[in-house]
């Protein structure tokens, strides 16, 4: 019969309490104090069991409850990496990225990778009613919550209604601030389309997540209150970061 390792005589150890569920407590604050945010990746089974003093039986059990408070996922033949806490982003007939954040305690961010006009992708102009010649606005945005990345969004504005907006974007004014500025003082969310795609490299790198991982795609748009499009938009959102919510009433 194989006697229990070191962490018995330990001197950090709880009397009365499973070794299992102690070193689960201990992964559990670690990866809550987010010690492990570098790359996501907790060690391997074997430098575990080797650094709490157990066999590997004992150290899985901690792993699996680890898994059931939804703390950690498996992959196999790559290691154990933390499960990120799901943010809840609503859709809804107001949409608002600031919004969906802050009610949730977090703080919102964007970084503004592209800002040009361009000719209208044959999408877009299908979208906002625009002719096939017609020009827009593209706006590429990374959004963060507590600085970091969970979405990609790019989104096309009419370049005729909105020239300007491109130099007001790079004075860090709110998007919403500039549509006013334009005469939109409100506008909702018209239509979403809800897909999956897989990340090319470069947005996974952007996003900080594994190019196997899979992205939700919100395909939307937006119109002012006399129906007009006034933006044609797609975002991707790290699928393990984000949960897309419809409420009952917005299914109307």
């Amino acid at each position: 019969m194989t006697s229990e390792p070191s962490l018995f005589s330990a001197p950090g150890r709880r009397s009365g309490v499973s070794v299992w569920k102690q070193i689960a407590d201990t992964l559990r604050t670690e990866i809550r104090d987010r010690a492990f945010t570098a790359t996501g990746r907790l060690p391997s089974e074997n430098e575990l069991a080797a650094r709490f003093g157990v066999n590997r039986h004992t150290l899985r059990q901690a792993v699996a409850a680890l898994q059931v408070d939804g703390l950690v996922r498996i992959e196999p033949g790559r290691g154990m990496f933390v499960q990120h806490e799901l943010l809840d982003y609503a859709l809804s007939r107001r949409t608002r990225f600031s919004e969906n954040l802050r009610r949730q305690g977090l703080l919102p961010s964007n970084q503004l990778l592209t800002a040009r006009e361009i000719l209208a992708p044959e999408r877009a102009a299908h979208e906002l009613k625009l002719d096939k010649s017609a020009k827009v606005l593209m706006v590429e945005m990374l959004d963060e919550a507590n600085g970091e990345p969970i979405g990609l969004a790019t989104a096309y504005y009419p370049a005729l209604r909105f020239a300007g907006l491109l130099d007001m974007l790079h004075s860090d004014t709110h998007t919403t601030e500039i549509l006013r500025h334009f005469g939109v003082q409100d506008y909702v969310r018209a239509e979403s389309r809800i897909t999956t795609q897989m990340p090319s490299s470069e947005t996974a790198r952007l996003l900080k997540q594994l190019s196997t991982r899979p992205l939700l795609c919100v395909e939307c748009l937006d119109e002012d209150m006399q129906g007009q499009p006034i933006k044609y938009g797609e975002t991707v959102f790290c699928g393990d970061r984000v949960q897309l919510v419809v409420s009952a009433g917005d299914l109307a």
